[in-house]
């Protein structure tokens, strides 16, 4: 067990961390939802479906296991190979946790908090986000089956900006990396730019590359954003 890539004592530690990360994460999102201040996308669609779901009974943290799951089938479906330790552990046990968090976070701010503690809150529940998602991600085993699917989609996208980059760099008879580097391409497939503006100001596209391609861009993001995958 020992002379291997990870060792039986490393994969405990890694996945300790994992768990502690996810908690922390629970915080973050728990924090914000209690601070009632607006969410990120993800949070306010989960809030949402604790609404509109009858068997969650308005439970933010069961709302989240079932918007968890949902993302995980996808990603088994469309991208197995993105799947890890972490994915498996965030999927099952970040909703039961914010869960968790909710009764503990009310008995120490109160029910109704002034906007100082809400501030706080707030920034509090940003640390800990950037805590909880650094920390089970430095595990390397895996992303949370949001930022699976994100990953996935950003692949998806980045191949086809290859295959269009080839077909300009052999159109012109010039090396691909001189119409996009590899650099450019990936900022683009996490971007996801819709206007001349968002696409300007990603490192690598300059005035010139902008007149000569970015339409092109432009038209290719909302292809693959029409597109099923």
């Amino acid at each position: 067990m020992g002379k291997g890539k990870y060792t039986l004592r490393s994969i405990i530690v890694r996945c300790v961390v994992i768990m502690v990360g996810v908690f922390i994460t629970a915080y973050g999102a728990e924090a914000f939802v209690l601070a009632n201040l607006g969410s990120d996308p993800v949070t306010a669609f989960v809030q949402g479906l604790s609404k509109v779901l009858p068997f969650v009974h308005g439970d933010f943290g069961m709302a989240m296991n079932v918007f968890n799951v949902l993302c995980f089938v996808v990603i088994l479906i469309v991208y197995r190979k993105g799947i890890g330790v972490a994915t498996v552990l965030y999927t099952f046990t970040l909703g039961t946790f914010c869960s968790m968090m909710e009764p503990w976070i009310i008995a120490l701010i109160g029910p109704t908090p002034s906007m100082v503690t809400r501030v706080i809150l707030v920034i509090t529940g940003t640390l800990a986000l950037g805590v909880g998602l650094g920390s089970y991600q430095a595990a390397g085993y895996g992303a949370g089956p949001s930022d699976g699917f994100n990953q996935f989609m950003a692949k998806t996208l980045k191949m086809k900006l290859k295959w269009w980059r080839m077909e300009i760099a052999r159109q012109q008879n010039m090396p691909a990396y001189v119409v996009f580097q590899d650099a450019t391409l990936r900022e683009i497939a996490l971007v996801k730019p819709q206007t001349e503006e968002e696409l300007h100001r990603i490192p690598g596209i300059g005035s010139k590359r902008l007149s000569m391609w970015g339409k092109d861009i432009l038209q290719l993001m909302d292809a693959f954003t029409a597109t099923p995958v």
